[in-house]
């Protein structure tokens, strides 16, 4: 095999899905959800096969990018979207001696690009949500720093940099590059563009795929001083814009009128999913891009999952417990936060109420016990200490039952059995588990209701089984015994807390069969249903706090009508 260079050797590749899939709103990567110009599609369906034989000819595209922009032909080259022009000019200008200047979290490809080229890469994180670090910024210049980057509106914050801090470091760096990224420039009330006639060392990188929704044909230029053009150019393919691209492109310039009809339709989505998610307390940063960023927190894997079920696609930023939202069109944007909305959750136990473990959980105690004290123990026993209360993990009821017959065993001897028993990496008896609850009716529930289950299995066993009998995909939230610590299982209310902070939550119901089911529902303050199959269960659980008590959790859809 032969190596590439070094700065090569332990970079990732950025990979792109192959293939499209069919969602019903793909906002995920900022494409513009409005689409391009009928002009632009009206072009690509006139071009000649002269157009398509011949190389390209870009004279009536820079005369259409130079009235538009109010520039030069000299000052403007345009590239292969703008990731060519990110990459043309960190590869004219940065060497590995020398050190590039930007803030994070941003756009990655600067950083991927710095990379293979081995250069330093200096990140400025930001000190308040998310207005720009100024002062530490300028700060952190330093005397091999050649690039300064910027990138106003910002991704994926969607913020901007005022313009007089701009100008700043412009003035006070003029032997520096400061590059400007204004990808989204065009849903700014600023741009930089017009500061090229007057500084030097200014670049402006624009794209065609955020405001003209050209993403599919790759196009982006770069505005700059005449000198620092020419050097560029020598980055860049003779013939590195497409023919198709070139021809869209002119028409989309064009068509003023349907850009800003567009970006008056995203805007209004902008207000409103702005508004509706300040409703649910959820902090959206002012945006002055076509996305916005939208902190859920705790919540933020639960609003993810529930739009990606309705085949809605966002990006998660699970560092920043956000959610980046390419805004859609109005009525699209309803739809959207429609599926955002408080609920009321039910919760359930696994064991005894999804699942019946008589010959799982049940059998590897008993025979875990049989193995230590070399003797039989009833079902009637084991239950009679389950009804006790605090000995909701199996493994501490083994240890509870071998204590009080006499019988004393390290715990970790007593889990390692147990184990061997019932999990096995998957081959115990677990698998001998029956589902209990109706698959039609969780269907049914999940339709109205917030569905999560609170159980004293680790995580391992609890996804095992849940997806075992495909139905995993009704529950948003799963707590288990390694979401809590050993002091905080139940009857302790840990695990509804956190079930309650990770969703939008009406009111709640816990479901379960256990005492101490019930008493960490009534310690919690919510309705506690219990499920029970002799008389004697149903007082038992009654008098610990059940509010109604059900023979099967199968009669739950009914009950609760």
């Amino acid at each position: 095999m032969i190596e590439p260079k070094n700065t090569l050797k332990n970079l990732k590749t950025y990979d792109v899905p192959a293939y499209p899939e069919k969602w019903a709103m793909k906002l995920d990567s900022n494409e513009n959800y409005i689409g391009p110009s009928p002009k632009v599609l009206n072009a690509i369906k006139n071009i000649t096969i002269d157009e398509i034989s011949h190389y390209p000819y870009y004279g009536g595209l820079y005369d259409a990018l130079c009235k538009k922009y109010d520039v030069s032909k000299s000052s403007i080259v345009i590239t292969n979207g703008a990731d060519e022009a990110i990459f043309a000019l960190i590869n004219t200008y940065m060497t590995q001696q020398s050190s590039m200047l930007t803030i994070t979290p941003a756009f990655s490809m600067p950083k991927i690009y710095a990379a293979q080229i081995g250069c330093e890469y200096v990140e400025v994180p930001y000190e308040k949500r998310w207005e720009f670090p100024f002062e530490s910024f300028v700060k952190s210049v330093k005397q091999n720093t050649k690039i300064i980057w910027l990138t106003s509106p910002n991704n994926p914050t969607g913020t901007v940099i005022a313009p007089e801090q701009i100008k700043y470091i412009l003035e006070h760096f003029k032997d520096r590059l400061v590059v400007v990224d204004e990808t989204y420039g065009a849903f700014s009330d600023y741009s930089c563009i017009q500061l090229v006639k007057t500084y030097k060392n200014l670049a402006v990188v624009k794209s065609m795929s955020k405001d003209y929704a050209l993403a599919g044909l790759r196009l982006g230029f770069v505005v700059s001083d005449s000198k620092n053009i020419l050097n560029i150019k020598k980055m860049l393919s003779p013939y590195n814009v497409n023919a198709v691209a070139a021809k869209a492109a002119i028409a989309a310039v064009s068509d003023d009128q349907h850009f800003q009809k567009m970006k008056a339709e995203l805007n209004k989505s902008k207000k409103f999913l702005t508004e509706e998610f300040k409703k649910l307390k959820v902090k959206v940063y002012d945006s002055h891009a076509n996305f916005i960023l939208a902190e859920f927190g705790e919540k933020t894997d639960y609003v993810y999952n529930v739009l990606l079920k309705n085949r809605i696609i966002v990006k998660k930023y699970d560092e920043l417990g956000a959610l980046r939202i390419t805004l859609p069109a109005f009525e699209a944007a309803k739809k959207l936060a429609g599926l955002i909305t408080t609920r009321d959750v039910i919760v359930f136990d696994m064991d005894g109420v999804l699942v019946d473990v008589q010959n799982s959980y049940r059998l590897a105690i008993a025979e875990t016990y049989k193995y230590f004290t070399k003797r039989e123990i009833s079902q009637e026993d084991i239950k009679a200490a389950k009804n006790l209360g605090g000995l909701n993990n199996d493994w501490d009821l083994t240890y509870h039952l071998l204590k009080s017959a006499g019988t004393w065993v390290p715990y970790d001897d007593i889990v390692e059995k147990f184990q061997q028993m019932y999990w096995n990496d998957g081959k115990g008896c677990i698998n001998d588990e029956s589902l209990i609850i109706d698959k039609t009716l969780l269907e049914t529930l999940s339709q109205r209701y917030i569905l999560a289950v609170f159980t004293g299995r680790p995580r391992v066993e609890a996804e095992f089984t849940l997806k075992k009998f495909d139905i995993l995909k009704y529950f948003s939230k799963i707590v288990t015994m390694n979401d809590v610590p050993k002091e905080r299982q139940k009857p302790d209310t840990l695990g509804l807390e956190k079930i309650r902070t990770s969703v939008f939550a009406g009111k709640m119901l816990y479901v379960g069969d256990t005492v101490d089911d019930v008493k960490c529902a009534k310690e919690f303050r919510i309705t506690g249903f219990g499920v029970a199959h002799t008389r004697e269960q149903a007082d038992l659980l009654l008098n610990n706090g059940a509010k109604f008590v059900l023979n099967s959790v199968n009669q739950l859809g009914d009950f609760i009508k």
